[in-house]
Parts: structure tokens; C-alpha cells; sequence
């Protein structure tokens, strides 16, 4: 009796049928899978600004700010703090008055119960969860749980890796210039509708250097055409966060909602938010679109003064998720 079976074309013509159809899914996967780590991603940012306000409850109405001086507090530009697993918060920051952005937002972890998982946007390349497992040095013997620490990781210290490797997410500058200038660099500031965070902004990624130093940034602008009408124009999306393909970003206000942004001027007036206003114009210009694009400026030195200028600009900065002896921007560089 002859035995039945599939011949050698009827394989080659299933297994034909099968890459065709993985040839069409895997695209549509694919873009499922980033669309559900933008909204994981978004939750996630929610879950910052519901503990940016219990935290403002219990402490003046202030949101998180790390530091340990009631007055002035420079943005480190070590990408770390004295000592992240110090008994006391003075040892932590010590006499100098400097602290991180991930010291800032570590403030949720350490006092309303923000786990540090909350931190990773998923579509943030290589970011990776704190946790103590992390120090590869001896802990201090107080050091128990993770809410004993100040900061995610020292990697000067206890050999972690750099704080802006264990969170993706930029947060409205909390801190004043070490070069002297004092202005309105401290949260929070007047309006709900002011964002308060947002992905990670991409002049401080090492993920989005490769594609941001040989382009010329100018290219972002707002047009005016013939009648008035303004919109913002960036065909090559290169100044979006690289966490989501430079489709846009997630972005937390102050009154708590989350929204996905297609374009990074989503504050108050259309103000750029990875971006700071021009440090010479300290008022309202009669022109709004020359400002609302602002200036780069992630070093102090490319152009003088750093920071918000005023109510209206929201300048949305995180640690540089480096390596050490990279060079990528303001912190962590």
C-alpha cells in the first residue's frame, strides 16, 4: 500500500505561505509592541505625577527636590551625589549643595511607596530596573531595603552603574545654576498646564547621539506661511525622544494628566520642552515662535546661563544614561 504524504513542492509552497505571513505580521507585531510600551510607558509617568502629589501634600506644596541647602542647589555636573546610601540626608548631598535629577524624582521611591520599576520606560534602550542587587560594593550595615537610599545608585562608590541608567524619564529642572544664575528653575511652578515630566530628553541620550551630532538642529522651526498661520516643522523628527522611534513623547502636567505629544513644543504658548528659552531674552518677545524653539544648552557653557526663564518655560532635563567617560550632555557626561 502506497503511504501518503506531501511532496516536495507542496512543502516548499507551505513553508512559501508561512514566510509570506510572517513577512506581513511581524511589521504590524512589531508596531504593536512599541504602541504598548508607549502606553505602559505613559502609565507609568501617571503613576510619577500621583506620587509628585502626595509627596507636595506633605511637603509645602513643593514637589520633589533633592538637596539638602533651604536655599541655593546646583544641578551636579557629576552625575551623582556624595553618597547615595548615607544614614542622614545631610551626608547623602554633603556641604556642597549639589544634587541629581534622579535625586529629585528618587524622593517618590523614599517617601510615597513609587516603586523604582515605575522609572523604566520600556522603550528605553538598555535601561535596566534598581534595585540593591545592583552594588557590587559593600552597603553600609544600615542599608536594608531600597527606600534607604537617596538616589538611583553611585557608581563611584558602590559600583553601580550611572543614575540615569535606572530611569528614563526627564523631569522639569529642579535646580539653579552653578555659574550664579537663579531664576525660576524650581518646581513647581504656576500652571496646571505646565508639563512637569516627560521621556527622556534626547540632547542627554546616548541612544540618540548617533543621529543628533552630525544633523544640524536648526532644522526644527516654526514656519509662518502667508496669512499668518504658524505651525512647527521637524521633518526628520530628530530632536523627538528616541524611547518611542521619534513618533513623540509621553508627557506628565502638572495637574496629573498624561498625554503622548507628536511634537516636544506641548507646553504653555507652544514652549519646547527638551529646550530652554534663549538666555538674553528674559521677557516676551512680540514674535513668540523665535523663542518658543529655544536653545539646546545641556552645557552651561555653549551658551552662558542655563535654566527656565520664566513661569512659561518648562525646561524638562534627566541624567544622561551614560557610561562612564561618555561625553553626552549637561549630566552624566
Amino acid at each position: 500500500m502506497k503511504r501518503k504524504g506531501f511532496t516536495l513542492v507542496e512543502l516548499l509552497v507551505v513553508i512559501a505561505v508561512i514566510a509570506l505571513l510572517m513577512g506581513l505580521l511581524m511589521p504590524a507585531l512589531a508596531r504593536v509592541r512599541q504602541i504598548a510600551h508607549r502606553m505602559i510607558c505613559g502609565s507609568n509617568l501617571s503613576s510619577i505625577g500621583k506620587g509628585c502629589l502626595l509627596y507636595a501634600q506633605d511637603n509645602d506644596e513643593e514637589f520633589p527636590k533633592g538637596g539638602v541647602c533651604d536655599g541655593f542647589i546646583e544641578w551636579s555636573d557629576q552625575g551623582r551625589i556624595k553618597d547615595a546610601f548615607a544614614m542622614t540626608r545631610g551626608e547623602a548631598f554633603g556641604r556642597g549643595c549639589t544634587a541629581t535629577v534622579t535625586s529629585a524624582l528618587f524622593l517618590l521611591v523614599k517617601y510615597t511607596g513609587t516603586t523604582t520599576k515605575t522609572f523604566n520606560c520600556r522603550g528605553d534602550e538598555n535601561i535596566r530596573e534598581f534595585t540593591l542587587d545592583e552594588v557590587s560594593a559593600g552597603l553600609p550595615t544600615h542599608v536594608e531595603e531600597i527606600t534607604d537610599a537617596w538616589d538611583f545608585g553611585d557608581f563611584e562608590t558602590y559600583g553601580t552603574l550611572w543614575p540615569g541608567q535606572y530611569n528614563s524619564y526627564a523631569y522639569h529642572l529642579p535646580y539653579d545654576d552653578p555659574d550664579g544664575y537663579r531664576g525660576w528653575a524650581v518646581t513647581p511652578i504656576s500652571s496646571p498646564e505646565s508639563p512637569l515630566a516627560a521621556d527622556r530628553n534626547p540632547f542627554l541620550d546616548r541612544n540618540a547621539v548617533p543621529y543628533l551630532s552630525d544633523t544640524d538642529l536648526e532644522d526644527a522651526k516654526w514656519i509662518t506661511e502667508t496669512g499668518g498661520y504658524e505651525y512647527y516643522s521637524d521633518e526628520d523628527k530628530k530632536e523627538q525622544t528616541a524611547a518611542h522611534q521619534r513618533e513623540g513623547q509621553n508627557v506628565l502636567f502638572q495637574d496629573g494628566h498624561v498625554s503622548h505629544e507628536r511634537w516636544p513644543n506641548c507646553g504653555i504658548n507652544n514652549d519646547n520642552i527638551y529646550k530652554f528659552w534663549p538666555t538674553d531674552q528674559l521677557e516676551r518677545p512680540e514674535e513668540e515662535a523665535d523663542i518658543q524653539v529655544g536653545t539646546i544648552a545641556c552645557e552651561p557653557s555653549q551658551n552662558g546661563d542655563y535654566g527656565p526663564k520664566m513661569d512659561e518655560d518648562a525646561y524638562l532635563v534627566s541624567e544622561a544614561n551614560a557610561d562612564k567617560g561618555d561625553d553626552i550632555g549637561r549630566a552624566g557626561g
